[in-house]
């Protein structure tokens, strides 16, 4: 008899809980010409007694949800969306207790991307079972709703499916609910069985609240899904002439820093000596003495340190600053993505776990307390180094649902991410993008930059 195998289905990247619930006309007038910063400083105050008083009620009965989670007559979910994510396959074995699994060594694993493998999988792969639409120009709603979606990036809708062979991602199935943007996950189906789905861990990046008139489809209002966007997305090419003054600026506020600065100086210096050691510029009158007034220092120090036991050759001293400028830069970089992630709730070990497993440099950051992150990364650049040569991009500004986000895109895919931005929106406008390995390269040019140029200022002054 064949032995049953066990697969472990995840779907990873983004997730997050979308609610949408209808409110009176007097809630919709009231907040519809004010900031949407106020609507969702009211939406998530879970004191209630420090709302903001005078708002109408929300409820034709009268009453106003305590939580913004409880504005759902209409839909709420929490899972992953199909949106520019990831379904993550493993194979795994029973461990012994009761109903538990691990990883199977050697077992199979593969991770498929849900928008390059789509158009090749079979019509039952994605089904979109119903269709959440807001208009939010509107200032007339017929049916006037409250639009909440907590986003964020993680390892969610996980499931577990049993087969007598090797895993066919064909014979997998995905219902999808699209959200108004966001197509997020209902059901996972294998070999035509429902699978029971649970969630696993997530970083919040945002929450994003607002009001609109409702439209909704679903397979019993009609036999047509809804008709596809046609608005054209960004190409490649406009996409990486859009990252080249965001990475420079980044470059540049981090040199320019306060503790940047005097760093970059210094990193400059050490530079210009060595620049001029294989004869590649030449240094005269008061450059000369800058460098050599530098050199006597380190000399200094190292002689200082000396008497402690602790030698410090001038080079290592040079090496040193130069390393620690980078750190610098790199670490400005990631204070707008990996720096600023709150996770105090998540669990630390198993982001470390899912480092050491997997090698996932983000992972390994943030199994670190938030405070500890930035010292980390100017003393282990060459590590985010290497992780952004796959991850290079982060894009900040108006994201697939409509909130300011600042997140990771990988290499490959840049033009996908814009995409569903694009046809979320109708439009791709206000979004930055900037490149963590231009950011690197702009920071070298830089310093040899600078160093050339002041080696020729010195040089006509005499």
């Amino acid at each position: 008899m064949t032995e049953p195998r066990y697969f472990e289905i995840s779907i990873v990247r983004w997730c997050g809980e979308f609610v949408c619930g209808r409110v009176t006309r007097a809630f919709f007038d009231y907040w519809k010409g004010r900031p949407e910063e106020d609507l969702a400083a009211f939406m998530t105050n879970w004191d209630q007694d420090g709302r903001e008083t005078g708002v109408p009620p929300a409820r034709s009965d009268g009453s106003t949800p305590d939580n913004w989670d409880e504005f759902d007559d209409v839909e709420h979910i929490s899972n992953a969306v199909t949106n520019n994510n990831i379904i993550r396959v493993m194979e795994v074995e029973p461990d012994g207790s009761d109903g538990g699994f691990r990883q199977k060594p050697g077992g199979f694993e593969e991770d498929f991307e849900i928008t390059a493998i789509a158009s090749d999988m079979p019509d039952t792969f994605l089904t979109c079972v119903r269709s959440i639409e807001v208009d939010q120009d509107t200032d007339n709603p017929a049916n006037p709703v409250i639009v909440s979606k907590a986003l964020a990036k993680g390892v969610d809708t996980v499931a577990r499916c049993e087969t007598t062979g090797p895993f066919d991602i064909r014979k997998l199935s995905i219902s999808y609910i699209d959200f108004d943007g966001d197509d997020v996950v209902e059901s996972l189906a294998y070999d035509g069985v429902m699978l029971e789905t649970e969630g696993d861990y997530w970083h919040g990046k945002g929450m994003v609240v607002y009001l609109g008139d409702l439209h909704t489809w679903s397979p019993e209002d009609s036999d047509a899904a809804p008709a596809a966007s046609n608005v054209k997305a960004p190409g490649k090419l406009r996409l990486l002439a859009g990252t080249l003054w965001p990475s420079l600026r980044t470059a540049l506020g981090a040199i320019f820093s306060l503790f940047g600065f005097p760093v970059f100086v210094l990193a400059m210096i050490g530079a210009a000596k060595y620049l001029q050691l294989f004869n590649l510029i030449e240094f005269k009158g008061w450059a000369l003495a800058i460098i050599e007034t530098q050199a006597d220092v380190l000399d200094e120090i190292a002689e200082a340190a000396a008497a402690y036991g602790v030698k410090i050759p001038a080079l290592l001293a040079d090496l040193a600053v130069m390393y620690l400028s980078v750190g610098n830069t790199m670490a400005k970089a990631e204070k707008g993505d990996l720096l600023s992630v709150d996770n105090d709730d998540s669990d630390h070990w198993a982001l470390f776990k899912e480092w050491i497993i997997r090698g996932r440099v983000d992972s390994l950051l943030l199994s670190l307390p938030k405070i500890t992150r930035d010292g980390f990364v100017r003393l282990v650049w060459p590590l985010m180094v290497l992780y952004r040569l796959k991850t290079p991009f982060v894009v900040s500004g108006p994201g697939p649902s409509g909130d300011t986000i600042s997140s990771s895109v990988p290499r490959r895919e840049l033009a996908d991410f814009a995409k569903m931005v694009t046809e979320a929106h109708g439009t791709w406008k206000g979004q930055s993008i900037q490149d963590f390995r231009q950011i690197f390269v702009w920071h070298v040019v830089l310093v040899l930059g600078a160093t050339a140029l002041s080696a020729y200022a010195f040089k006509l002054l005499g």
